[in-house]
């Protein structure tokens, strides 16, 4: 799994991209809940700019706001172009919803779009758009700046409420510092998802080390939707075969023993069926 694909994995939990937003945006009050959240549709937007959307991590509205996250990788270079990605990402959700709404001649909603930046240097040049052009100042006055937010993992300082994001974007910052024995006291018995564990080691390939905190944390194993519906359909049909579709569908992502812990299956049962694929 590539790091992007990663970073949009671990934010289709509401409940983390909730505690990212009141982390970050409310300054860590919780003003925003999970349940508020409704994802928006993409799939209206113009072809021409679905091309450009791999940025895009999760894209929520609440009553009143439109809260769009991206990702942006770098081991050393700060990437220039995101300012105008943004403007024009920004823009294109503008467009989408004056569409649905210009008839009702209401405001539209503010969008705040945040980059989740996980690289290890500092974002320190091009957070504006006057950092990027050339403007005389006869000219300045005349362009509007657009300032780009961005979040460094690298440089966070936020105490999530969410503990598997606080133990992904610490466990980020700390692997860049070399500082594992800091991670691993700052989340001893805490409930860490076995999920959230292995996207980490993913992300910033320190396995062993991650491999060693097992052993100091409580690690937890929460079934994805679509393995949970799995599940459900084998259960609920009560037949045979569908029950074998579900078990090896699961090997996939998931151990014996988990399997086992999860559909309340002798493990002797599983490796039979899956023996006999």
């Amino acid at each position: 799994m590539n790091k992007d694909n990663i970073t949009k994995k671990l934010f289709e939990d509401k409940e983390v991209f909730a505690s990212f937003i009141n982390g970050v945006i409310y300054q860590e009050k919780k003003i925003l809940s999970s349940h508020h959240l409704k994802e928006i549709n993409l799939s209206t937007i113009s072809d021409s700019f679905k091309e450009r959307i791999r940025d895009i991590v999760q894209v929520y509205q609440t009553g009143d706001e439109i809260f769009s996250l991206y990702h942006i990788e770098s081991q050393s270079v700060v990437d220039f172009s995101m300012v105008f990605r943004m403007m024009e990402y920004q823009a294109e959700l503008y467009l989408k919803k004056f569409k649905e709404n210009h008839r009702h001649r209401e405001k539209l909603p503010p969008i705040i779009s945040v980059v989740f930046y996980t690289g290890k240097e500092e974002w320190k040049q091009y957070r504006s758009l006057y950092e990027c052009v050339q403007l005389s100042r006869e000219i300045k006055p005349w362009i509007s700046d657009y300032k780009l937010h961005v979040f460094g993992c690298a440089q966070n300082e936020i105490e999530f409420d969410n503990m598997d994001l606080n133990f992904f974007v610490w466990g980020l910052k700390y692997s860049y510092q070399d500082k594992w024995e800091y991670l691993m006291t700052k989340f001893k018995n805490k409930t860490i998802k076995r999920g959230t564990m292995k996207m980490l080691s993913e992300m910033c390939g320190q396995k062993e080390e991650l491999k060693d905190m097992e052993e100091r944390v409580e690690v937890t194993h929460e079934l994805g939707s679509y393995q949970r519906r799995m599940i459900n359909q084998g259960i609920e049909q009560g037949i045979y075969q569908g029950e074998c579709n579900v078990i090896k569908t699961l090997s996939q992502t998931m151990s014996v023993e988990e399997i086992s812990n999860a559909i309340q299956k002798p493990i002797e049962d599983i490796k039979r069926i899956l023996e006999s694929r």
